[in-house]
Formats: C-alpha cells, structure tokens, sequence
C-alpha cells in the first residue's frame, strides 16, 4: 500500500503571458490557460481522488476545480504549498527587474535558479517547506489518492529534492511548464516518481 500523489502546475495565467515574477501575486486564467484545466480535468477522469490540496492562489484552486467538483469534495488551501516568494520584485515583469539587477536572469540563466532579490524566499527555503507539507499530507492520508496543485519553482524544488538532483542539471526533465502534471508514490518514507513534468497530454 502506498499514498498515490498527483501534483500539477497551474495552467497560464495572464502573468504568466506578461513575463512577471509571479510569486505571491495572483492574476487571471487566460483562455488557452482554462482550455488546459479541461485537458486536465479529462486526462484524470478515471481517477478517484480521495483530497484535494492547493496553494493559497486562485490559479491553483481553479485548476483543479472541475475535478474536486467531479468527486465532490473540498479543495484545501495551505499556504505551504505556495510559490516562491519574490521579495520586493513579487509580481514585477522581468523586464522592469532587469532594467534594476540585470544580474538575477544572467544568473538564472546559467544556474536555474532565481536569487539575488532582496527579501526573497530561498531555493532551499521553499524546497524544505514543500516537502515538510507534502509529506505530512502523505502521511495523513496514506494508502488514499491525492492531487495538489501548485507552482512552477516550488515543484521543481520539492522534486529535486527528494531526487537530490542540482537545479543546474537536466533543465528540460523538469522544467514545469503550465499544467505540467507529475506523478508519485510515497511508501516507506520514500517518494518514487512515476511520471514528470508530463504534459503530453495536452496534445
């Protein structure tokens, strides 16, 4: 027996299309973004969920609406499972962040991590909130089928976490564009990952 983890990205926002660094900020679902939450509703059908969880952001409770609807359950919203924050650039376009410290994308660029901003949540920070919450939700609802909706850097982090695998390497791997779904199984304190950063599905 093994608690089942689905953990999605949230589709594109209007933030997303604008380029911004959108951590704590919330924006809009664009029109191709809500097309994929019904890609994604379709692609899991067949699946009982037993708990639904997201980020404190409307972009992820909304992502994942249709299907919690379809099995009649709640969604739980943690602030654990929220995006980086960004400190005093949250929610800025990166090309206003650049016009300031065009350093953090010539960074970002060659190390795939984003730093440097003051006040900002680290790579490391995020990872070891992400794990402590999804783990305690493994935990608590063992041998059930769970689907959490999140974001782009902080599920990178939480996965190379638990891979122990450096930001730096196999980009493409894990790189999670908009509803990129990915897929594990947690049993003896351990993750195994079935599926990542799918989204094959949308084609």
């Amino acid at each position: 027996m093994c608690t089942k983890i689905f953990i999605v990205r949230h589709a594109e926002t209007v933030g997303n299309i604008e380029k911004r660094l959108t951590g704590r900020k919330d924006y809009e679902l664009t029109p191709k973004g809500e097309k994929s939450v019904e890609s994604l509703a379709k692609y899991l059908n067949n699946i009982d969920f037993d708990k639904f969880y997201s980020s404190m952001s409307e972009r992820t409770k909304k992502t994942i609406a249709p299907l919690a609807t379809k099995n009649s359950k709640e969604i739980t919203q943690l602030e654990e499972l929220d995006e980086m924050y960004f400190g005093i650039y949250d929610g800025w376009k990166w090309e206003d962040v650049n016009k300031v410290q065009p350093e953090i994308k010539q960074n970002q660029n060659m190390t795939n991590e984003i730093c440097g901003i003051p006040e900002q949540e680290t790579t490391k920070e995020v990872a070891e909130r992400m794990y402590k919450c999804i783990t305690k939700i493994a935990k608590e609802n063992y041998g059930k089928t769970i689907l959490i909706c999140s974001h782009g850097v902080a599920i990178e982090a939480f996965l190379r976490k638990i891979t122990k695998d450096s930001f730096y390497i196999k980009r493409k791997e894990y790189c999670q564009h908009n509803v990129a779904l990915n897929e594990l199984e947690f049993k003896n304190n351990k993750y195994i990952i079935k599926q990542l950063a799918n989204t094959d599905y949308l084609l």
